[in-house]
C-alpha cells in the first residue's frame, strides 16, 4: 500500500533546505521536499542559492590560510577602493559647488562695477 504524503508549504521547505543538503531527512521527508521543489520555482531558487552559498563556504573552508588571507585582503582592498571613490566624488562635488559660488560672486561683483554701483 502506497503511503500518502501531505503537501509541504514553502515555509516548511525553505526551512528544511539545510537538513536536505546535509542528508538529514528521512526518505518520506526527502520525497515531500523534492516533490515541492519540482513544482515551486521560488523554493527551487532558494535551494539553488543556498547550495551555491554553502558550496562557496566549503571551498573557503578548504583553502589554505595563505589563500584565505588573499581572499579577505582582496575584499578589504575592494572596500577601500570603494571608500576612496566615494570620498573623491564627494570632494569633486564640493569643489564644483565652491567654484560655482565663486563664479557667481565674481560675476555679481563685475556686474556691480559695470553698472556703476
Amino acid at each position: 500500500m502506497k503511503k500518502k504524503f501531505r503537501n509541504l508549504s514553502c515555509y516548511e521547505v525553505q526551512h528544511s533546505i539545510k537538513q536536505y543538503l546535509l542528508d538529514e531527512m528521512t526518505i518520506e521527508e526527502a520525497e515531500g521536499f523534492v516533490k515541492h521543489i519540482r513544482f515551486c520555482d521560488v523554493c527551487r531558487k532558494e535551494l539553488e542559492e543556498y547550495y551555491a552559498f554553502s558550496s562557496a563556504l566549503m571551498q573557503l573552508d578548504s583553502m589554505e590560510e595563505a589563500e584565505k588571507g588573499n581572499f579577505f585582503m582582496n575584499i578589504e582592498k575592494r572596500l577601500e577602493r570603494t571608500e576612496a571613490s566615494v570620498a573623491r566624488q564627494k570632494a569633486d562635488h564640493r569643489n564644483r559647488r565652491f567654484a560655482y559660488v565663486f563664479l557667481a560672486l565674481l560675476f555679481a561683483a563685475v556686474m556691480g562695477v559695470s553698472i556703476g554701483v
